[in-house]
């Protein structure tokens, strides 16, 4: 009876977190590969963890609650490009902008995910997309579908991330980002809405401007790439 009654006041101490999702977006223009501790502590294997290649994403679990974040160069682990402790939530996106020289960072926790039914017997024939920027001399760009005469993101400013708007997935959608000062058309992107369909998705505006030639794009040309959550 002593044993049965020890062992489950030792059960009534557990400590049950629920666990994390953090997604790490590789967008600093010429930043080599990365890789994440997502809260391990000091004894993280870095040497097993994948790479975050530059202009793509990763996925990473954790629990929620106090974590310290570390985000480090591939080649030198010594080398680290963010490190912050958060208190973590279900979903957060941490972004790594600005340029290999000169690393900038946006932590966001993720609230009010839209939700779209994706069930077989009602499902929503929908997808949600958001545009980030995250080209550190773009200034102020706008977000057109090609041919469009509308903005469907109006101004939006370095490290600036619009909110998500719904789309129907009927149609492949290709998307022109534009400097918002004259119009100037400076990449366009297609999304599948196949590959987008159930979805809620980023598109990463990323890269340098070539101040000096418009025909010259420079060694980190404009671009963009997406980013699913689900």
């Amino acid at each position: 009876m002593f044993l049965f009654l020890g062992s489950a006041c030792e059960k009534d101490d557990y400590d049950f977190k629920a666990t994390a999702n953090i997604t790490v977006i590789n967008a600093a223009a010429g930043l080599e590969p990365i890789k994440v501790n997502p809260g391990a502590g000091s004894g993280f294997a870095y040497s097993k963890a994948l790479n975050v290649n530059n202009y793509s994403s990763g996925v990473f679990g954790a629990f929620t609650g106090s974590n310290t974040i570390t985000v480090v160069k591939s080649t030198d682990t010594t080398t680290k490009l963010f490190q912050r402790t958060v208190d973590l939530q279900a979903i957060s996106t941490l972004y790594i902008a600005g340029t290999a020289t000169a690393v900038d960072t946006i932590f966001r926790t993720e609230t009010n995910f839209p939700y779209i039914n994706s069930s077989a017997y009602n499902a929503e024939n929908a997808m949600y997309i958001r545009f980030v920027n995250l080209s550190s001399n773009s200034g102020t760009v706008n977000v057109r579908i090609s041919g469009g005469e509308t903005n469907e993101v109006t101004a939006l400013p370095y490290k600036g991330i619009s909110a998500f708007k719904k789309y129907a997935a009927l149609n492949d959608y290709q998307f022109e980002i534009m400097d918002a000062t004259n119009t100037k058309v400076l990449t366009s992107f297609s999304v599948s809405a196949g590959g987008t369909r159930y979805k809620t998705a980023s598109i990463i505006f990323r890269g340098l401007i070539n101040p000096d030639s418009d025909e010259d794009p420079g060694p980190f040309p404009v671009g963009t790439f997406q980013v699913n959550y689900n």
